[in-house]
């Protein structure tokens, strides 16, 4: 018995600590693993100033924008410098000082306002005693960036409260303070707190005439819900920035032995563009803060630090980027009725010279294309009226309308294949698609979508001439012909949402042997 002692004295001390522990534990909000991260709504605000002058000694502060607003009674002095009708977005200050400054700022305004609040007999805010009520870290929002679209910039542009400036007939320097007729700029702001200021002082300002305006609140701006309600210009005429229908796209001339050659040019019809997409931002990404300007200006063959370091080359081919030529077609090609060749051809195709010179034309821009913009504007044009603007011609009914795939038949019988009807329906998907009739119009481009890295024919190899019956280590990452027919039948019909027959119903394609 004396033995077990020290034991038992051991046991009860661990369970005190465990019970001790767990008082702690729940003493900071409970058990850990059930606490939530509550959703915020479109309103809420990272207040993480102080980042900029170093790491933080305690998490960020979670402001709901919307609540205070009301609770001020929509009176924006209240936390903000108004002169005039002019908002400074940042709280009780013109410009960012020290840390020392703005965190005295922020912690005498705000805990007085709820002091004050408080002893009104009002509900109110945390005082200085409760610092982790406010600075209780990331949390997640339903905010979401507004998206300025066609229809929204026009709503403003022909707005009859949004004046142009004295001797001018457009209203663009309203919100594009630094653009004049003889000199475009579309520049809109530089950071948030500069695009609020705009956003927010023009909408107080027409409000105070008692005129229909632009909300105030975050959540009429930054709620997609909010959002969906806008009026909605179907027939937007188009926004005229001094751009050309066409354009002849070539990287910036630099000084000799300062820049590699540079690929041919590319002929581009801007208009087409600007119809297919929302706002110029699509492809100008940096439109609001440097305006809408040659994609050359930042990136070139080399890359500087104005464009990232993002070579032209990158930012005209780079697949993942929305901005990129490329990246913008590949989006083009996860449509249902792309996805099913596509999606595969990005695997297994090979790009080749020919696929380069869909986009790039064999001329060498002289001193004329360089120096005059009508020249390049003409240039694109006459080379773009002549490309292919019909769906390619295939004879449908040439294509065999069964194809009976036998190679592999032991337990099952051969599937009987409706060729003909599939590329029927692969060529009604495509049907007045101008891209799609551009970039299939050579011979039997269709067709490599089913038979990549063939040679076009009308009659292109069969599978096993290429795919093994049995895969082979030398191969690399070729699969086995059951796997290749397997993967490239269930992940057509998975990309292209077929529902029948399904991935599982093996005998609805190649019925079970009796």
């Amino acid at each position: 018995m004396e033995k077990g002692r020290p034991m038992l004295r051991w046991v009860g001390i661990l369970c005190v600590s465990m019970a001790v522990a767990g008082f702690g534990l729940n003493a900071l909000g409970g058990k850990q693993a059930s606490i939530e991260t509550k959703t915020m709504g479109a309103d809420l605000i990272s207040i993480d100033t102080l980042k900029k002058f170093g790491d933080l000694d305690y998490p960020v502060v979670q402001f709901e924008h919307d609540k205070h607003t009301k609770a001020v009674e929509g009176k924006c002095e209240s936390c903000h410098t108004v002169t005039g009708n002019t908002v400074t977005a940042k709280f009780k200050r013109q410009e960012d000082t020290n840390a020392a400054e703005i965190k005295a700022i922020y912690h005498d305004n705000c805990i007085k306002c709820h002091t004050d609040t408080t002893k009104a007999g009002k509900k109110s805010g945390p005082g200085s005693e409760q610092c982790r009520t406010c600075h209780a870290g990331p949390a997640e929002s339903s905010r979401t960036l507004i998206s300025f679209d066609k229809s929204l910039h026009y709503r403003h542009s022909s707005s009859k409260m949004v004046l142009p400036a004295p001797g001018q007939k457009e209203n663009c320097s309203k919100c594009h303070s630094q653009d004049k007729p003889e000199e475009r700029n579309l520049a809109f702001a530089e950071n948030k707190d500069q695009a609020h200021e705009k956003c927010m002082s023009c909408h107080m300002e027409i409000g105070k005439a008692k005129q229909p305006t632009g909300p105030v609140e975050c959540a009429g701006c930054h709620d997609a819900g909010v959002r969906a309600g806008f009026k909605k210009v179907a027939d937007v005429p188009r926004l005229e920035a001094g751009q050309s229908d066409y354009a002849l796209l070539m990287a910036a001339t630099a000084k000799a032995g300062t820049e590699p050659k540079l690929v041919s040019a590319v002929p581009f019809n801007h208009k087409l563009h600007e119809e297919k997409n929302e706002n110029c931002s699509v492809c100008h990404h940096n439109a609001s803060s440097k305006g809408v300007i040659p994609c050359s200006q930042c990136h070139t063959s080399l890359g500087k630090e104005e464009g990232g370091f993002v070579t032209t080359e990158q930012a005209m081919h780079r697949v993942t980027a929305q901005a990129s030529c490329v990246g913008c077609h590949a989006k083009s090609q996860a449509k249902p009725e792309c996805a099913g060749c596509h999606t595969f051809m990005g695997r297994t195709g090979q790009g080749t010279d020919t696929s380069c010179a869909k986009c790039h034309v064999d001329i060498t821009p002289g001193a004329e294309l360089v120096n005059d913009k009508n020249a390049r504007s003409n240039t694109a044009a006459m080379l773009m009226n002549t490309r292919v603007k019909t769906d390619p011609e295939i004879k449908v009914n040439e294509i065999p309308e069964i194809v009976e795939i036998g190679a592999l038949a032991n337990e099952y019988e051969a599937s009987k294949f409706p060729h003909r009807k599939i590329v029927q329906k692969i060529m009604d998907g495509m049907k007045d698609d101008a891209m799609a009739a551009y970039f299939h119009s050579s011979p039997n481009a269709v067709c490599s979508g089913c038979h990549h890295n063939s040679p076009a024919s009308a009659n292109p190899p069969k599978c096993v001439s290429c795919h093994g019956k049995v895969a082979s280590a030398q191969d690399g990452a070729k699969p086995d012909l059951k796997t290749a027919y397997h993967q490239q039948c269930i992940g057509c019909h998975s990309e292209m949402g077929i529902q029948k027959p399904a991935a599982t119903a093996c005998a609805e394609c190649h019925a079970v042997k009796q």
